[in-house]
């Protein structure tokens, strides 16, 4: 019935099933040509309208309590804990993310094409075939979900100053991570050539050109490594290559297709909701109030960590291995600092003339110091050999302190000053992710200070106005933004590309009726 397919146009991976290759000739695939593996939303049997099997029980329970311990009302102790759900939403592991998925959008690729003429054909009327890339998502909805706890001592240790100390925590379990379930699987250690330290180069990848250099994929038939260890070729039940000579050859840019786990498909983005996360916090807080000034003072030590940062977060290199990408969160800042105060000026308080034209003024100011975001230090190039289409290819390998032996280069107006010690990192061995590991570095820390005078001039108990005077990064610090580029031996490799705002000053005027 085609009235079916007006609104049940999602489709969804099933990878339990038999995935064949989808043959496409001349016809644009429709939502009844639908490839082996492929269920469609609300109509393959036994698949929901979603896609995804529902549940309603999520038992969020909340605690809190305040105590006094000695009655006096100068010592407050607060504690609570709680469970939050979340139900997801916008292109996360639920069905808003099967949109414009194959076969209904489709967008297709050829390899190896010789000659204009054979784009779109084949030879003895086979017509090529078209890998598709498809997104699948849990077959079952799980609510993410966030437990919170916090403590608190607050105490007046002197008149009108109230100091507080914190220790704040959350988890967050069944948080949504993204990964490519058509990756290739990693070379064993044990099976690794390369010798730790040595990089793969081209002179293994073999040439077309040269007969018995590489298979009919272009897998290398006879390489060595630099030091001269052999590079074995083997082959598999089906009759392809394996082993190391494989991995190389995927490294070395042969099309990974026909090796995929999922034959007919190149990257299957696979969201699901199995990421965790960790934030543990000491919050610090002062405050004093004293005639017209009140005075603020906030420091937080913290650690945020996960093993997705979001459901975009492509910062993972094996997907067999997620506990490999559990390291700080991309937004993680250990330390915060604020001190802020306003100050009604005591001066020209009696009423009368002077009072309206001199007096009333009120100065206040904020000063922010936060410590820099993580990032890693990539190498471009896909040196492990697994086709991972969705994340990082591989890290770099770190040989060295990053903080020492730093070496500024010849001044380039297109960037700042190196941060850390570009000769700290090099090419990853051979067909390894690196060993610098996720996050392992961090950008500049920011620190600013604004200020701020404004003057009310009262018409009666209705109307005012109001005069301003701002001023932001008032002492003219520069500040440099993040790292211009993470990603070894390309320009501006762990230096700076730009700064923040310079010192701004600017005037305010409003009228209030």
């Amino acid at each position: 019935d085609p009235a079916k397919y007006d609104f049940n146009r999602g489709t969804n991976v099933d990878s339990s099933g038999v995935v064949h290759f989808l043959t496409v000739d001349d016809q644009t695939p429709t939502l009844t040509d639908l490839p082996n593996g492929i269920v469609q939303c609300g109509v393959t049997p036994g698949v929901p309208v979603s896609c995804m099997k529902g549940h309603l029980f999520n038992p969020a329970p909340r605690i809190g309590f305040a105590y006094d311990p000695t009655g006096g009302g100068k010592w407050a102790i607060r504690g609570g804990y709680g469970i939050f759900y979340e139900h997801t939403n916008g292109n996360e592991g639920n069905t808003e993310s099967l949109e414009n998925s194959p076969p209904l959008a489709t967008t297709v690729q050829q390899n190896n094409i010789v000659g204009y003429t054979n784009i779109g054909g084949g030879s003895g009327g086979i017509s090529p075939q078209f890998p598709l890339n498809v997104t699948q998502i849990p077959t079952k909805a799980i609510w993410p979900y966030m437990q919170q706890w916090h403590l608190d001592v607050q105490h007046e240790i002197v008149r009108n100053t109230v100091a507080t100390v914190s220790y704040v925590g959350s988890k967050g379990t069944h948080l949504t991570r993204q990964g490519n379930a058509n990756q290739l699987r990693p070379l064993d250690s044990s099976q690794n050539p390369y010798k730790p330290g040595e990089a793969k180069t081209s002179a293994e990848c073999g040439d077309p050109n040269v007969p018995g250099s590489q298979d009919a994929f272009g897998i290398p038939l006879a390489a060595f490594t630099p030091s001269g260890v052999s590079i074995p070729y083997q082959v598999g039940g089906n009759g392809l290559a394996t082993g190391p000579a494989l991995n190389l050859g995927i490294a070395c840019r042969a099309n990974a297709d026909p090796f995929r786990p999922f034959l007919g498909y190149g990257n299957i983005n696979h969201l699901e909701d199995r990421a965790g996360s960790s934030y543990n916090a000491l919050q610090m807080a002062v405050r004093r109030a004293v005639g017209g000034l009140e005075l603020n003072f906030a420091y937080t030590y913290s650690h945020s960590i996960d093993d997705s940062s979001d459901r975009s977060d492509g910062g993972f290199v094996d997907v067999y291995n997620p506990r490999a990408n559990r390291a700080s969160s991309n937004f993680d800042q250990r330390h915060i600092l604020n001190f802020g105060y306003v100050w009604d000026l005591p001066f020209f308080k009696e009423k009368g003339l002077r009072n309206t034209l001199l007096g009333g003024w009120q100065y206040s100011g904020i000063m922010d110091i936060n410590a820099g975001t993580p990032f890693s230090v990539v190498f471009d190039g896909d040196n492990a050999g697994v086709a991972n289409g969705i994340g990082t290819s591989a890290r770099a390998d770190r040989i060295g302190d990053p903080k020492k032996g730093i070496v500024q280069p010849p001044a380039d107006p297109s960037f700042g000053p190196t941060f850390y010690n570009a000769g700290a990192f090099t090419a990853p061995r051979g067909l390894t992710f690196g060993n610098s590991g996720r996050n392992s570095l961090r950008n500049p820390r920011q620190t600013s200070f604004d200020m701020a005078m404004f003057k009310r001039f009262a018409f009666g108990e209705a109307r005012a106005f109001e005069f301003r005077v701002e001023a932001f990064n008032v002492f003219n610090h520069t500040e440099w933004n993040g790292i211009a580029s993470n990603t070894l031996d390309t320009n501006g490799f762990l230096a700076t590309n730009g700064t923040h705002l310079p010192r701004i000053l600017q005037l305010g005027a409003k009228f209030i009726f």
